[in-house]
């Protein structure tokens, strides 16, 4: 694994920070071109919403899980480039973030949503592989295949693990490949579709948390556990279910309209 790139001076520049900036720039401009697509206003004012509430939310769910620490170091709460956030506080900050400005704004929520789907599906794997160059979200130990490789633990420890990185990596990827080509791309004009009244939001939510929720079961790595489950599979479960719910909100909506 490589946590540090380079060094420019007296900085470092680590890994995880260079490889998730790439993913923001990118989902940046995927979400800039969809947008000359879609007649959506102040789509740039929704994403910066979501993206300050998820930075936020990121940061706030790292402190509390790590609030022991912190409450003997309230310095280091905002020194964030030292790193520590969390994948679910940053997905339900964004999630609030966005909902607030649509409701301040008086705009539909799916469509926005719908917009930065892929965006979303984008940092996900981006995030994927910024833990694979830093050394994070480990895999378990296994036998030799074409999915294991001799990987270090947080401590050093070299042994044949899952690559979960990797496997997180490419299937977004290919979700995001899935959907791009889906029909649901063209749910809006296509009422007879038999997912005309479904959304591609949803659909992301639901596939990208099952993803997330298979390869918590292959992952060693430290985390709080509740009823024998890892938080981040109950957390991905319940994303996953939320997804279902917003899926048959949109369907009902559609019909009703």
């Amino acid at each position: 694994m490589f946590p540090i790139l380079t060094r420019l001076g007296p900085f470092f520049v680590y890994s995880y920070t260079a490889v998730f900036a790439i993913g923001l720039l990118l989902s940046w401009g995927i979400t800039h071109r969809l947008a000359r697509q879609q007649a959506l206003p102040r789509w740039q004012d929704a994403a910066l919403a979501a993206l300050l509430a998820g930075w936020l939310g990121a940061r706030l769910g790292f402190v509390l899980l790590n609030w022991g620490y912190f409450a003997e170091r309230p310095s280091q709460l905002l020194q964030l480039w030292q790193g520590g956030l969390t994948a679910y506080g940053g997905l339900l900050g964004g999630l609030i973030g966005l909902g607030t400005w649509c409701w301040w704004r008086k705009r539909p929520f799916l469509p926005y949503a719908t917009l930065f789907s892929p965006a979303l599906l984008l940092l996900i794997a981006t995030g994927w592989a910024a833990c694979w160059f830093e050394g994070c979200a480990y895999g378990a130990e296994t036998t030799l295949g074409p999915l294991a490789a001799n990987l270090p633990d947080t401590f050093g420890v070299f042994a044949v693990r899952h690559q979960t990185q990797l496997l997180g990596l490419g299937a977004n990827l290919l979700l995001l490949t899935a959907l791009a080509y889906s029909p649901t791309r063209k749910l809006a004009h296509s009422p007879t579709c038999k997912l005309a009244n479904s959304h591609p939001f949803p659909l992301t939510l639901i596939l990208a948390n099952l993803i997330h929720l298979t390869l918590t079961f292959l992952r060693s790595d430290a985390a709080p556990l509740l009823l024998g489950w890892r938080l981040d599979s109950w957390l991905a479960l319940l994303f996953a279910i939320g997804g279902g719910m917003l899926l048959q909100y949109g369907r009902q909506k559609k019909y009703s309209g």
